[in-house]
């Protein structure tokens, strides 16, 4: 199985259908994860920042870095390379406070904020999200089917479940 490993403050998509894209010890930085189904095209973005204004009104060269501008990043990579936005699953992971700063920088609580503030403006809701607590996640998606899975220290990899608004519901 190929790996697309994503470091902080980084993105990557692939078409692979046998790939895996994943990252590594989340804490207050988040993971933002794209899937098309039919096209089988996947992608994710290790953001640590909401704001690329916290870098003086630009992002250094570094627009994988910040919410603001690695989410539009990833969302335009990936419908370069053939998805379709309407049938695109998002997954977003992290975002925890991981050390004790008494509140005074809140970076997860933050970017957990840009997250949604995002999201709204591209018209996206995240179908299954992991974000806040207190403890470090690594996540992976497979690319052909996209299913997520996270882990965070001392316990079992675990699949994030799709939620399903209620018009996606079929009747038993």
């Amino acid at each position: 199985m190929k790996q697309l490993v994503i470091g902080v403050g980084d993105g990557g998509v692939s078409r692979d259908p046998d790939a895996v894209i994943l990252t590594y010890a989340l804490g207050s930085c988040i993971a933002v994860m794209l899937h098309d189904p039919v096209a089988k095209v996947a992608g994710m973005v290790h953001y640590m920042l909401p704001e690329s204004s916290t870098s003086h009104g630009n992002s250094n060269g570094r627009p994988w870095m910040y919410a603001d501008t690695g989410i539009p990043l990833l969302l335009r990579t990936v419908l370069e390379n053939g998805a379709d936005r309407r049938r695109l699953a998002v997954f977003a992971a992290g975002g925890a406070q991981v050390m004790n700063d008494n509140g005074t920088f809140n970076i997860g609580k933050r970017n957990c904020l840009a997250l949604r503030k995002v999201l709204w403006k591209y018209g996206l809701v995240a179908h299954a999200e992991e974000t806040g607590g207190t403890l470090a996640r690594t996540v992976r998606m497979e690319v052909g089917t996209g299913r997520v899975w996270l882990h965070a220290p001392g316990g079992e990899p675990r699949e994030m479940k799709v939620r399903l608004s209620a018009a996606q519901r079929v009747p038993a």
